[in-house]
Formats: structure tokens, C-alpha cells, sequence
């Protein structure tokens, strides 16, 4: 049950706007110091976004954002969705939530000082609760729907790489199947797994979008080696076909359902083509017209991954059409639309329509230019989606 917020809440945490705009991102490391030392609590962390501070700075927007809309919550949904979804992925526990607001009440006394009178204390507990039990609910719907669906299951379940495959120097794919040989959910293209990885010196929880269609009796997730990321390496240099992995349902919302049956452009750069691989092999179930349009960009196309792919879905427009682009432009070979350059945002408003939603994914540097050069354009933000890999930014303001 989610009880509303008391009387003079919301006038209170909104009085600590001014004071969140200026110390919040100082409040938000002070929190995840303390969290960290709670070893089931960091596990769930991406430790390169904590050491970054991209983490931080990502709570300390979405907490700014809670307070200024706390009296009208649901201009916050979008928000809440993908938080939601982030917590479902790494199993985020009823009792934890406790634990975390005190952490950040603790965090809001060390950075405020006197400032942080017991008036602001016990508002900002009650706005945490409420917005607590908000999570709760929808992590418990999600929970129960997705463990009662064909194939589903609920916690973690066992599989086996049953395959591994590079698609390029840099790129490989693992194709996972149950151990107990039962049916698997049928994932919406855009969606990704969550691995609980508790072994050979790691202790973390990674995600990575499922590259197939959905299917009822495997998965692929395709991982890009970074040479910095012990978990992509790891990936890469230590999992081998007939190793186990423990593996959280599938979730996440960066789905075509955020654009109904309107026309579609995706648009990635890098290893930021995965969730989009699910979407154009899975193009022609989809009831819509016209087609969906894919535009990818890679430094150059010798080093593309998927490829064949790619070629495959070029000879069937009407579900998909798509364009490559390579910034260096060599090793073009392939029968498919190429261009020599960056995709810019220009040329992607020239090929959209009124009605046209843009999906985005790929480095921050790429979303960020591209989504901003949309909305100088008079794209509305509505049309314009976009999905990070690692902790989350506003880009639609």
C-alpha cells in the first residue's frame, strides 16, 4: 500500500532545490561512499561509473528532477519506468530500500551541515518512503507478471553458452541456453539480460542487450572487448562454450512500444547496434508501415560487426531499410546504402517524417550531439529515445 505524502512535505524538499542544485552531486558520492560497504548493495553497481562519477552525477540529476516535480509525480514516468526496469534487472530487494534512504539522509546531515535542519531531515525521509513504496509496488507488478509469463521465471536462473562467436576484432557473441532445458520468455526487442557474476575475482552485475529475435529457447548478447573493462575482457578471455552463468529475466522499456505504429528510425553508433539487432531481425512481425529504418555508424566497415546481417536485411526493404555510415570509409564492400562520414543530426531530420520516432544508441559524445541537434531542429521530445549503456543522463531536458 503507498501511503501519500504528509502535509508540508513537498513544500519543504522543494524549498532544498536551490541546495541540491549546488551541493547535490557532493550528497550523492557522499551516499554511494556509504553504500559501497555494504557488499550486496555495491555488487549491483557498475564500479567504472562509480569510480567515473557518471553514477553519482546521474542520482544527483534524478534526485533534483523528484524534487521539482514532487507535487505532480507523474511528469516524472519516463523516469520511474526506467529506474524500475534497472532495479527488476539486478533483483533491487524490498529491504534494501531502508538501507539506501539512510544512506542518503546520512549523506544530505554530512554535506548540509546545520543547514540540514530536522524539519528538512524528516521531509526528505517522508519524500524517500513515498517515493519508495512507489518502486516497490511496480518492482513487485514486474516481478510477479514476467514470472507468470510463458517461459518466465523470477530471481536468477542457470544457463549455458552453448556458443561463442566473434562478429569482428572487437565484438563477440555468446549464445545462451537453460540448463534445465525448459522454455525461456520471449523478450521485446530492445531488451537485456543481467548476469550475476560471483566468480574468478569479480562480484558484480552487468547487463547486455539481447542481439537475437525473440525466441522461446535461447539468447545471444554480443560484448564489445574494452581493454579497460574487466568485465568485457572477462567475457572475452575467460567464458568459454559450456560455462554457466547465472541470468536475471529479460528487461528494460527501450522498446518500439514507446512508438506505437508510428515510422521508426534507429540510429547507433558502435556496439550500440546490439538492441537494435533484435529489432530489424524481428522487423518483419512487426504490424506497422512503413518499414523501420536502421542507420549505423562504425569508424570503418571492415572492422562492422553483423555485417551479414546487415546485408541479409537489405534485401528485404519493406521490413527494413538501412544505411551505414564509416567516418574513415574504408573497407566498403557490402551491397547495402554506405556513406563516408558521421551521421549528423541534419541528415537524420532530413529523412524523417512529422510523425517519425528516433531510437538512439551509442556513445555519450554521439547521443548527446545527436539528440540535442534533433531538438534544435524542433523535434519534439517525445519522438527521441535513446538508451545508455552503463548509469543514465537527461538528454531531453
Amino acid at each position: 500500500m503507498i501511503t501519500p505524502l504528509k502535509s508540508g512535505t513537498a513544500g519543504i524538499v522543494k524549498a532544498t532545490i536551490p541546495a541540491l542544485e549546488a551541493h547535490g552531486v557532493e550528497i550523492t558520492k557522499t551516499m554511494y561512499g556509504a553504500l559501497m560497504r555494504d557488499p550486496a548493495i555495491a555488487a549491483m553497481f557498475n564500479q567504472t561509473d562509480q569510480a567515473n562519477g557518471r553514477q553519482p552525477h546521474a542520482l544527483a540529476a534524478a534526485v533534483l528532477a523528484y524534487a521539482r516535480h514532487i507535487e505532480h509525480p507523474e511528469r516524472l514516468e519516463a523516469a520511474l519506468s526506467l529506474i524500475t526496469e534497472r532495479h527488476v534487472a539486478v533483483m533491487v530487494k524490498p529491504e534494501q530500500y531502508p538501507v539506501v534512504g539512510r544512506a542518503l539522509l546520512g549523506a544530505i546531515k554530512t554535506v548540509l551541515g546545520d543547514a540540514a535542519t530536522p524539519e528538512i531531515i524528516d521531509a526528505w525521509a517522508d519524500a524517500y518512503r513515498f517515493l519508495a513504496d512507489v518502486l516497490i509496488d511496480r518492482e513487485a507488478r514486474i516481478y510477479a507478471e514476467r514470472a507468470a509469463l510463458p517461459g518466465g521465471w523470477r530471481e536468477w536462473r542457470t544457463f549455458r553458452v552453448a556458443s561463442k562467436t566473434k562478429e569482428s576484432n572487437a565484438v563477440a557473441s555468446f549464445w545462451l541456453v537453460p540448463v534445465d532445458g525448459k522454455p525461456v520468455l520471449r523478450h521485446e526487442p530492445g531488451q537485456f539480460l543481467t548476469f550475476r557474476l560471483d566468480r574468478d575475482g569479480l562480484s558484480t552485475r552487468r547487463s547486455y542487450s539481447i542481439s537475437s529475435a525473440p525466441d522461446s529457447s535461447a539468447y545471444r548478447i554480443s560484448v564489445k572487448r574494452d581493454p579497460l573493462g574487466k568485465v568485457s575482457r572477462w567475457f572475452h578471455d575467460v567464458l568459454k562454450e559450456g560455462d554457466a552463468l547465472d541470468v536475471a529475466p529479460p528487461a528494460g522499456d527501450f522498446t518500439l512500444a514507446r512508438s506505437g505504429t508510428s515510422p521508426v528510425i534507429l540510429v547507433s553508433a558502435g556496439i550500440g547496434i546490439t538492441p537494435f539487432m533484435s529489432m530489424i531481425l524481428a522487423a518483419g512481425d512487426r504490424k506497422s508501415s512503413p518499414a523501420i529504418r536502421l542507420v549505423h555508424g562504425d569508424h570503418d566497415f571492415a572492422r562492422m560487426a553483423f555485417k551479414s546481417t546487415f546485408v541479409d536485411a537489405a534485401t528485404k526493404p519493406e521490413a527494413c531499410r538501412i544505411d551505414l555510415f564509416s567516418s574513415s570509409g574504408e573497407g566498403n564492400n557490402l551491397p547495402v546504402p554506405s556513406h563516408k562520414g558521421h551521421i549528423s543530426a541534419q541528415w537524420i531530420f532530413d529523412q524523417m517524417g512529422a510523425d517519425t520516432h528516433v531510437f538512439v544508441c551509442g556513445p555519450r559524445g554521439f547521443q548527446r550531439d545527436l539528440i540535442g541537434g534533433l531538438r534544435q531542429l524542433g523535434v519534439p521530445g517525445a519522438q527521441l529515445h535513446h538508451e545508455f549503456f552503463g548509469s543514465d543522463e537527461p538528454l531531453l531536458g
